[in-house]
């Protein structure tokens, strides 16, 4: 997976400017979490002149325990994403074949990706900079890689918002093959100075078209094999 050349200098400035962000976090004292696919919708990559999925950062500062209600920020336009979240045993350096990506996943999640709307989706460089919307995230329980595989042909995600459907996984959301997202993700980060580390979490891509959400609202997200993961919105 390779962006065109007409992208790359506004992808390179706007990872520059998301990684110094990511830096300057940690070494204020944010725990280290993993890493984001953005933008995996093909037509989204269409409209975007992308030719490849971008990588932003999980902030620390912003992951959602199970059970509590979720905050948006002052000021946002919360929208949800459902995803699925790899957590790695192992470091991946770039280059890697898919046989060690695979092998380094460690487990596999349910997952809620928290965006901000009010964040910009374009220029490139904009994007990426606001490290692609990203607001927080909340995981669920964590099984083995096999229980991830297939969701979308089995029916799932199945998102309920204050118990009606909303939304289900779309067919070209995902790799069959994970490793694939892995390996993409450790070439990215190579090129910018950083690499996925042991104990790494990643978010790989929404399953759905995200959706707004509410003060009040309640979520449900049927990963069916993967399991429930459900919120309210404070």
């Amino acid at each position: 997976m390779s962006q065109p050349e007409s992208a790359r200098p506004l992808i390179a400035a706007g990872m520059t400017r998301q990684l110094a962000a990511f830096r300057g976090a940690l070494d204020s004292g944010m725990p280290r979490v993993g890493w984001k696919i953005g933008i995996n919708d093909p037509a989204a990559q269409q409209r975007l002149g992308l030719g490849a999925t971008l990588v932003g950062w999980l902030d620390g500062r912003r992951v959602l325990p199970q059970g509590q209600p979720y905050r948006p920020p002052a000021g946002s336009k919360p929208r949800i994403e459902a995803e699925v979240a790899v957590r790695l045993a192992s470091d991946v350096p770039a280059g890697a074949d898919l046989d060690d990506a695979r092998a380094a996943i460690a487990a596999v999640a349910p997952a809620i990706e928290f965006v901000d709307a009010a964040k910009p989706l374009s220029p490139l460089d904009a994007l990426l900079a606001s490290d692609i919307l990203h607001d927080g995230v909340l995981f669920g329980s964590e099984l083995p890689l096999a229980a991830a595989s297939g969701l979308v042909a089995q029916g799932f995600p199945a998102v309920k918002l204050n118990g009606a459907p909303a939304r289900n996984g779309l067919p070209g959301r995902y790799p069959e093959d994970l490793a694939e997202v892995v390996a993409h993700v450790a070439n990215v980060l190579a090129e910018y100075g950083e690499a996925l580390q042991s104990g790494d979490r990643i978010i790989c891509g929404s399953y759905i078209d995200p959706f707004d959400i509410v003060p009040g609202d309640e979520v449900v997200a049927d990963f069916g094999p993967l399991g429930l993961i459900a919120f309210r919105v404070a």
